[in-house]
């Protein structure tokens, strides 16, 4: 006896207690034992407080007066000795020793209290059965209110893990705990409550070692509650609970979510109510924790997940640690989770569903949150009849050497000019080809976004849009001229006219280009960073800078490259806080299915963007205005920096094509600098990814007093602009239209659509 009560004292892995009748000589000898070596160390003796309650329940229907309680005990007891009636339960890890009724009368005071809501028949059954829980956190709360109220006569408890500090913001446990296997902490107070229930403990949480005997070992368990943070396992325990027809329960912590799955009644239910598909147990513990990512929203739903958890699933490993679960919301769940294994077991409930027991909705100020809106569209599509008096009041006479191409030939020309870049694939031209001259026009209504600040943008990809017109004219044999029309109030851009070719070097030079202008496409794969020769960045520059007062510089420095990944990074949370900028990415720019992207042909198909599954399970959480609110009010976003950072992680270089002054011209004139450096890169097998969020949103800081941005990032903006301009040593009045990733890197298999041409060109001879 004395050896197991030291090993009780050292071991943290006790949790049963010693149960001792008096009247059986061995457990006397223990209990003496007990009290001689100063083992028990505190004695709790309340038997005539119990014995008083059981005479009572034994007569609910008298009123018993206070001095006839102690005849009616001593009728109970029957001349033996009230010290040793009923039990003393000794309990090791708290060196107490109590006083208490035997299991049948203990059982009847105990249970007191639950008739009729469960009465005694009830209780005996729930007595037969057996729960077993997977994961301790709402588990243990699980655990508890079902013990509270006897709902099962055997608990099965799987966790691996041990108590620490942060558990105790939801975890029922003292400081002293810390620790201690989550499984022993749960079972030693529910001894505490009703020594006489029995609990099993699986120390290793659910393994493939233990699985057999969790669900079948001492009898097949008759409810399943899974409240485990593993992926895996919790595919693989409904795997095997289906197999055996258990049901199974699970509470998530988060708007009150329960699942029920009757395995019991529907043996080929699918999965998780068919939330999770192709996955199976073989294939499931292959999965990387990246890969797990878009199969656990999958299976709660993004739309499904409170705000406040969503915006959390973003600061993970950002700003906190891990998913955040209150105390409140695992107690409601403890109670959820307990009063469905009863309602289960005592057959009163046969369905299987997700609900949801959500206070934000049940106790709420029933006001409807607004929804999401972004700035109207001040401006509507240019009509023709516009275009033809616009082009009507230009002053661009012929010359005698002009020629007027052919139909088919302004058809191809304009076509290859599509093909440029635009910002978001907005595509915001029209062109009217007429008494040959060939217009270029700004639709506005096509680029009226947060990206395009003051129609820098629209300017930087009208100019790309010429280069490869005049690029396609040199290779037909023509050369294009202009005459540039375009400004701040300005719908038409550009006048243009076709003559024999003058520069016959120009031409040898720049015809090559024209093999690439349907293949550049923006790179985003990730690929290993690589080595490119100098003479590769020269070929580079010298196209980039054959547009007059356009200068190329390159950044090849891992520190310089890493601070310009924190700018860039910063640029592109502050793009996805900002309300307008978070507006146009998810209902302007972006196409979330490849079935929306080809039936608008603009825009970025989400496939496009080179996304591992988890970034793009991610990307989704992300399209809620008020998800982008919350973590904008909790200052957080951190890991908004982190696609920009690692892309940057694998550049072999960036680029940055600056020209003098910002004008509208010095963009226009930028993006032809540009679309000559895309294509030499293509033509040279290189990847180029544009990383722009500073350059569109340094100007609202330098021009327009931070316009449309949240002041609290104005500041840090304009330190980032500084810093910027001396990196890359370039004045604030220069026009900076692009910087790019240059890598090594596959081709993408998918490309983003055009507007067919109909949509775009008028022709009229």
């Amino acid at each position: 006896m004395n050896e197991l009560i030291a090993k009780s004292e050292k071991s943290g892995s006790i949790y049963s207690p010693l149960i001792l009748r008096l009247t059986n000589p061995d457990d006397k000898k223990t209990y003496e034992e007990l009290l001689s070596g100063k083992a028990a160390l505190f004695l709790s003796d309340e038997i005539q407080s119990q014995l008083r309650e059981l005479v009572k329940s034994q007569r609910p229907w008298v009123r018993i007066k206070p001095e006839e309680y102690e005849g009616l005990i001593a009728a109970h007891l029957n001349g033996a000795p009230i010290d040793t009636y009923g039990v003393w339960v000794y309990y090791p890890w708290s060196h107490r020793l109590v006083h208490l009724l035997d299991e049948e009368e203990f059982i009847e005071v105990r249970t007191n209290r639950n008739q009729y809501k469960i009465t005694r028949q009830e209780r005996d059954l729930l007595a037969t059965k057996k729960i077993g829980i997977i994961g301790l956190s709402v588990g243990q709360s699980i655990a508890l209110t079902l013990s509270m109220e006897r709902g099962y006569g055997e608990l099965r408890l799987a966790d691996f893990d041990t108590l620490e500090l942060s558990n105790l913001n939801r975890i029922r446990a003292g400081v002293h705990n810390l620790g201690m296997p989550k499984v022993v902490i749960a079972a030693r107070e529910i001894a505490e409550i009703d020594p006489f229930l029995k609990v099993t403990c699986f120390f290793d949480g659910l393994t493939d070692a233990n699985m057999e005997d969790f669900f079948t070992g001492g009898g097949k368990l008759d409810v399943l509650v899974d409240e485990c943070d593993g992926l895996d396992v919790k595919i693989l325990a409904r795997f095997r609970a289906r197999e055996l027809r258990i049901p199974v329960v699970m509470d998530t912590s988060d708007r009150g979510m329960l699942d029920i799955e009757r395995f019991d009644l529907e043996p080929e239910r699918p999965l998780l109510h068919g939330t999770v598909t192709g996955i199976d147990p073989q294939n499931i513990k292959e999965l990387s924790n990246e890969d797990k990512v878009p199969v656990i929203l999958q299976m709660l739903g993004v739309d499904n997940i409170s705000v406040r958890a969503r915006a959390s699933m973003v600061e993970v490993e950002q700003s906190i640690n891990t998913w955040p679960q209150l105390a409140s919301s695992v107690a409601l769940g403890g109670a959820a989770g307990a009063d469905t294994c009863r309602r289960i077991l005592l057959d009163q409930f046969r369905g299987s569903g997700r609900f949801y027991i959500d206070f934000d909705e049940i106790v709420s100020d029933k006001v409807n949150p607004p929804k999401q809106t972004g700035r109207g569209n001040p401006f509507r599509p240019l009509l023709e009849d516009e275009m033809r008096a616009l082009a009507a009041a230009v002053d661009f006479g012929p010359m005698a050497s002009d020629i007027i191409p052919a139909e088919k030939v302004i058809r191809d020309l304009v076509e290859a000019a599509c093909a440029a870049p635009s910002t978001g694939n907005d595509q915001p031209w029209k062109w009217l080809f007429q008494h040959g001259t060939l217009y270029l026009f700004h639709d506005e209504h096509r680029s009226f976004s947060f990206g395009d600040y003051r129609k820098i943008a629209s300017y930087i990809s009208f100019g790309a849009a010429y280069e490869n017109l005049n690029i396609c004219a040199l290779k037909a044999g023509l050369e294009p001229y202009f005459k540039f029309l375009g400004g701040p109030d300005q719908k038409i851009v550009a006048a243009i006219r076709f003559r024999p070719i003058v520069n016959k070097q120009e031409e040898q030079w720049l015809v090559p280009l024209d093999a690439a202008i349907y293949k550049r496409v923006t790179n985003r794969n990730q690929a290993p960073k690589a080595k490119i020769q100098p003479d590769t960045y020269h070929q580079l520059a010298n196209f980039a800078e054959s547009i007059p007062g356009a200068e190329f510089e390159l950044f090849t420095d891992e520190a310089t490259l890493d601070q310009l990944a924190e700018i860039i990074g910063f640029c592109d949370r502050v793009r996805l806080l900002s309300k307008e900028g978070h507006y146009d990415f998810v209902y302007h720019e972006m196409r979330w299915t490849s079935e929306e992207a080809e039936s608008t042909r603009d825009g970025i198909d989400i496939k496009t963007l080179g996304l591992s599954n988890s970034q793009m399970a991610a990307l989704g959480v992300l399209k809620s205005e008020e998800v982008i609110s919350t973590i904008n009010d909790l200052g957080g976003g951190k890991a908004l920096d982190m696609l920009a950072k690692r892309t940057v992680s694998a550049a072999s270089a960036l680029c940055l094509i600056t020209l003098p002054k910002h004008y509208l011209r010095s963009f226009f004139e930028g993006g032809r600098s540009m679309e000559r450096l895309w294509l030499a890169a293509t033509n040279l097998g290189l990847a180029i990814h544009p990383l722009i969020s500073p350059l569109y949103l340094f100007p609202r800081v330098v021009y327009g007093n931070g316009e449309g941005l949240d002041p609290k990032f104005v500041p840090v903006l304009r330190d980032l602009r500084k810093k910027f301009c001396e990196i890359a040593a370039i004045s604030d009045d220069r026009a900076e239209v692009f910087l790019a990733k240059i890598a090594v890197a596959p081709e993408p298999q998918l490309k983003s659509f055009r507007l067919p041409l109909e949509k775009t060109l008028i022709i009229e001879q």
